[in-house]
């Protein structure tokens, strides 16, 4: 299976007919978009940085098409997950249930990534889907006040890009946004005498945000997340915010083990 685009319009030619080229979508050099260093996905770029000879010329006219066709393909294999979703893939998956109705035949469908989950339910407004704007910085602060106003008090701290941090320590571009529901305060206090964990996860989207997690251990030995920390940067200054945001909404914590995930800065701080 492959896929194949247009690298520029059509061509009229002095006879009236109408020439396109369609080119292996593996062909080319990934460029970035945007001034921002965004994160690759985990099979890396599908361009394959050289050009691949395989090629669709159509031919246009009055009486007929003509297509040549140039199957070879050279210099990478065909892999599915570097294919997109066509648009009726994209819009089958949007009134299917993915579990039942794909099957061995599915194609690219068969690796339907969270990511693809999340652009279809977008773009098809799923499940009350909202973008608040289309500048991701503002649609993350029109959310926040939508939180505050509906009387939720889940944000326990928020600093958005290009707001002082001089108050916090922090650079004016830094972002920094601090969630602990009332459900996670119960928790915490409940279980975070026991044990307190902190997990990172790194370059979490294309901005190259890292997500903090502060979990619990249940008498289950399940973990359970009561704190999250969305910031561009790591350091002591983060988390001295994070856990006083912490301490401000349940109180001093003494807890008898701290695991953290190897984080030297989080070793310098011990306010819970």
């Amino acid at each position: 299976m492959s896929k194949y685009v247009r690298r520029r319009g059509s061509k009229t030619l002095t006879n009236g007919h109408i020439v396109m080229n369609y080119h292996c979508c593996r062909s080319g050099t990934y460029k970035p978009k945007g001034k921002g260093v965004k994160s690759l996905k985990s099979q890396v770029s599908a361009k394959i940085g050289i050009s691949c000879p395989t090629t669709i010329k159509v031919r246009q006219s009055t009486e007929n098409v003509v297509v040549q066709y140039f199957p070879n393909h050279k210099n990478h294999e065909n892999h599915f997950e570097h294919l997109r979703l066509s648009e009726s893939d994209r819009a089958a998956v949007a009134g299917i249930d993915i579990r039942e109705e794909i099957t061995v035949d599915s194609g690219r469908k068969m690796l339907i990534e969270k990511k693809d989950i999340h652009n279809i339910k977008r773009d098809f407004n799923i499940n009350g889907y909202i973008k608040r704007n289309e500048v991701d910085a503002v649609s993350v602060k029109l959310w926040t006040k939508e939180i505050k106003n509906n009387g939720e008090n889940c944000i326990v701290f928020f600093k958005e890009q290009g707001q002082s941090g001089n108050d916090y320590g922090l650079k004016d571009e830094d972002f920094l946004l601090i969630i602990m529901t009332d459900f996670q305060k119960e928790m915490i206090t409940k279980y975070g005498k026991d044990k307190i964990c902190i997990d990172v996860t790194h370059g979490l989207n294309s901005y190259d945000f890292n997500l903090y997690s502060v979990l619990v251990v249940d008498e289950h030995k399940n973990g359970i997340s009561v704190a999250f920390c969305f910031s561009n940067k790591s350091s002591e200054d983060v988390f001295r915010i994070y856990f006083s945001a912490i301490k401000n909404a349940v109180g001093i914590i003494e807890t008898t083990t701290f695991m953290n995930d190897d984080i030297p800065a989080f070793i310098m701080l011990g306010v819970m």
